[in-house]
């Protein structure tokens, strides 16, 4: 049986599988080891009271949002309103695809300076 394509609205709210979880494309709490929900540090955040409601938006660069996001375990990708897509988390094989092996998003600023994946 063929599967359809959900309609775009319906990534606005979508529940991400593995240890990150969202609510929103721009906020995300769960496991954060790595630096994979982009808040620039390692906490854990939701398995604390009131922990979602600290949560900051996600930065994706200057007046960019997310179309579109794929989470694993110890990363996590985005497509971009300008069809860029931007990863951040684990990268010990390079598995971000910005050509180095440095984790992203686990310390502070590292979001803001975040490349593009060169498709």
């Amino acid at each position: 049986m063929e599967q359809a394509a959900l309609p775009l609205p319906f990534l606005q709210e979508t529940i991400i599988p593995a240890h990150c979880w969202t609510t929103e494309l721009s906020n995300a709490g769960g496991d954060n080891i790595n630096g994979q929900l982009g808040i620039d540090n390692t906490t854990v955040m939701g398995d604390g009271s009131a922990e979602m409601a600290q949560l900051t938006s996600i930065n994706l660069g200057t007046d960019r949002t997310a179309t579109a996001i794929s989470a694993g375990m110890y990363h996590t990708c985005a497509k971009l309103d300008n069809g860029a897509v931007k990863c951040w988390g684990r990268n010990n094989y390079g598995q971000l695809g910005i050509g180095n092996t440095t984790y992203m998003g686990d310390d502070p600023g590292e979001m803001a300076s975040l490349p593009s994946v060169n498709l």
